[in-house]
Formats: structure tokens, C-alpha cells, sequence
């Protein structure tokens, strides 16, 4: 698997405002021809601005190329966006990131929070990109939009806009962050060194591509969000799923989203992944087989919602479950039965994933109790 795994976990035309405008596509659109459903046309008329700022990256890659920390110099570093909103985010102060940044140019010193020193040292491995960057940001933004386009429903517009800021050094361990910036809008910071990974090493057209991948998924987040806000199919959970309802839902909704997570060339997921998705979908199946359980006690069917409710089980199950039912869709029914199925809500979804195991044995079946509740025969 390339870069950070695979898996974290584990027609119409389209106008794109963000420098340029994708033209009508010809058709339908299929995976045929393309090595993840991301990369397909998008079928829908949606707007989706990405304003993509690479000035932290630049500014801090010169610094750090100095020959010796200039603390008067350090100022301005610490005054740019992308920074300031990452040294809010992680509850430190900006001495700590002073601290850290001339850490990066003593061997003997060590970073606590913020650890630029591996960008000093390998300064030549990211030279080629960042002398790239700010002439491809109108084009990384447009490459990003288009992706993030391409799995929505046609039934309806969705606009949604991202402000992108490219740098280095973020603290904890993510590739990037959503903050609230002093405008109140929301912007990602993106750290190249983590979401490049071992493809650093790869050309700046590679890079470049990863990058629009992972911006694409945090425009996707927004876009989906917002359909489903405006769409009647997902206003209010299908009471004929009764306490399965909730599961599917997130299920559903994260599922799309995961699927920008892994590397376009590990599609098909059914293919490639088998062991991940057997491990998935069982742990989906057996949730669903609990929630089934707990009908009649009250306090343990509590206890597992509280669970679904967290982070960390979209993370562990219903992110990592969900793409690979998208997977199964796309593959064996194609890109526009999907669409139509997440337009229709969770229950059409599954529906649309079970008729799609009917007809590959790749695909793991659902739990008796998800057919039961989506109204398959038995």
C-alpha cells in the first residue's frame, strides 16, 4: 500500500468555479475508464469554489533553508494564517512554536510540539514542489473540485466553498486540520509532510494529484453535507428501519466521504482490500445484530447508541463499511445507480449494495437483520 495506507480507517455537466470550468461531460458516467469513481465526470451541475494558499509552505521552507535561525525573521513566520490558527488549534502558545522552530536548526535540541526539523534536513526532497506550488494552486483547487463533484446526486445543485492553507509542521499527528478562522469561516490546513508521505519522493504532478485527493475529501464533507440538509429524502430517519435507523444513516453518510481516503489505485475495494472489507462488514453486521438484540433493554440499546454517536466508531466501522459498500455499488450496478441510491436515503442504499452482492461473490452479504429491515425476502 502507498503513502498512509490505502484505508485510514483502513449525465450532465458540471460548473466549477475555481479558476476554470470543467466542460459538459458526454455522458453517463462509468468507472470504466478511470481507476477511482472520484475521478469520474460528476453528473450534476454543482458549484464548488477551492481557494488554494501556498504562501505558509513557501515561507517556511525559505526559513528553514537559512543557514541559521534568525529570530527577527522567525516574526513573520509566526504571523502567517496558517500558523497563528494551528498553534490556536493545538492549545500552545506562539513561544512554544518559536521554540520548536529553532529547534529545528540545533541537532541537540528536540521539538515539542511542532517538528519542522525533518524539513530542514531533507530540504531537497521538497524543493521541486515548492517551487511548483504557487503557479498549480488555481489547478490543484480545480482538480480538487472536480473530485469532490463527481460523487454527488444530479437531482439537485450543491455549492460549497474551502479556503486551503499549504504548510508544514502541524502538531498531534493528522495531516491536516479544519479550524475556524477569525472570520469565523472554516479553513483546512493542510501539513505537505504528513499527507505527502513516502510520495514526496514522487513528481510534482503525482503530488500535486494526492493533494487535490485529500482537499477533494474535505470539499466533498461540506457538498454531501449540504445535499443532504436540502434533500426530503434524508430530512428525517425512515421509521420502517426502526432501531437500525441510526446506524444505517452513518453508515451511509460516511461512506462516500471514506472513499476519498484511499489510494485511487486500490479500486476496486472488493478486489484489492478483501481481508479489510470481510473485517468491516462483519463489524457493521454484528452492530446491527446487537441493536437488533437490545430492542427489549432499554439501558444496554442506550449504550450502544452512545457508541455509534462517538468519533471513533464513523473511524473504525461505519467510515471504513461504508466504502466499501459504495465500492460494491459502483462496481456491480455502476456510478449512476449509486448516486440515485444516495439520493434516495440510507434505506435505498443498502437496498442498492444488497442487489449488488447478488451479483458478485466478491461482496460480502448484509446481516439478515439489515435485509429484514430494508424489506428484502428472505
Amino acid at each position: 500500500m502507498k503513502g498512509r495506507a490505502a484505508l485510514l480507517f483502513f449525465a450532465a455537466s458540471v460548473s466549477l468555479r475555481c479558476g476554470s470550468s470543467a466542460p459538459p461531460s458526454a455522458g453517463p458516467a462509468t468507472t470504466a475508464n478511470y481507476r477511482a469513481p472520484y475521478e469520474a465526470p460528476p453528473a450534476g451541475r454543482h458549484s464548488i469554489e477551492i481557494r488554494v494558499d501556498s504562501r505558509a509552505a513557501h515561507d517556511l521552507f525559505a526559513f528553514l533553508t537559512r543557514p541559521a535561525f534568525d529570530a527577527e525573521g522567525a516574526k513573520a513566520i509566526e504571523a502567517l494564517p496558517a500558523v497563528r490558527l494551528s498553534v490556536q488549534d493545538s492549545g500552545r502558545t506562539l513561544e512554544t512554536f518559536d521554540h520548536d522552530l529553532a529547534a529545528a536548526f540545533d541537532e541537540q535540541a528536540r521539538s515539542g510540539v511542532f517538528d519542522l526539523h525533518p524539513i530542514r534536513a531533507d530540504r531537497a526532497r521538497w524543493e521541486g514542489l515548492l517551487a511548483a506550488l504557487p503557479s498549480r494552486e488555481a489547478n490543484l483547487g480545480r482538480m480538487a473540485a472536480e473530485r469532490a463533484a463527481a460523487l454527488l446526486p444530479a437531482d439537485r445543485s450543491v455549492s460549497a466553498r474551502l479556503h486551503v492553507l499549504l504548510s508544514f509542521g502541524l502538531a498531534g499527528l493528522a495531516d491536516h486540520l479544519v479550524v475556524v478562522g477569525p472570520d469565523g469561516n472554516e479553513a483546512m490546513i493542510v501539513d505537505l509532510s504528513r499527507a505527502l508521505g513516502e510520495s514526496a519522493s514522487e513528481t510534482v504532478d503525482n503530488q500535486v494529484e494526492r493533494l487535490a485527493r485529500l482537499v477533494a475529501g474535505e470539499a466533498f464533507r461540506r457538498a454531501w453535507f449540504n445535499y443532504r440538509r436540502e434533500s426530503p429524502a434524508w430530512a428525517h430517519r425512515d421509521p420502517s428501519l426502526g432501531e437500525l435507523a441510526p446506524l444505517l444513516q452513518l453508515v451511509t453518510e460516511q461512506g462516500p466521504l471514506s472513499l476519498f481516503h484511499v489510494d485511487e489505485n486500490f479500486f476496486p475495494l472488493s478486489v484489492w482490500l478483501k481481508e479489510p472489507m470481510k473485517r468491516s462488514i462483519a463489524d457493521l453486521n454484528r452492530t446491527a445484530e446487537r441493536l437488533v438484540e437490545s430492542e427489549k433493554d432499554l439501558e444496554k440499546r442506550m449504550a450502544l447508541m452512545t457508541e455509534i454517536e462517538r468519533p471513533e466508531f464513523a473511524q473504525r466501522i461505519a467510515g471504513p463499511a461504508g466504502a466499501f459498500l459504495c465500492d460494491g455499488i459502483i462496481q456491480n450496478s455502476g456510478l449512476d445507480a449509486f448516486r440515485s441510491a444516495l439520493a434516495a436515503g440510507p434505506k435505498a442504499f443498502f437496498t442498492a449494495y444488497d442487489q449488488a452482492q447478488r451479483k458478485s461473490r466478491d461482496l460480502i452479504p448484509l446481516s439478515p437483520v439489515i435485509r429484514e429491515r430494508i424489506g428484502v425476502p428472505r
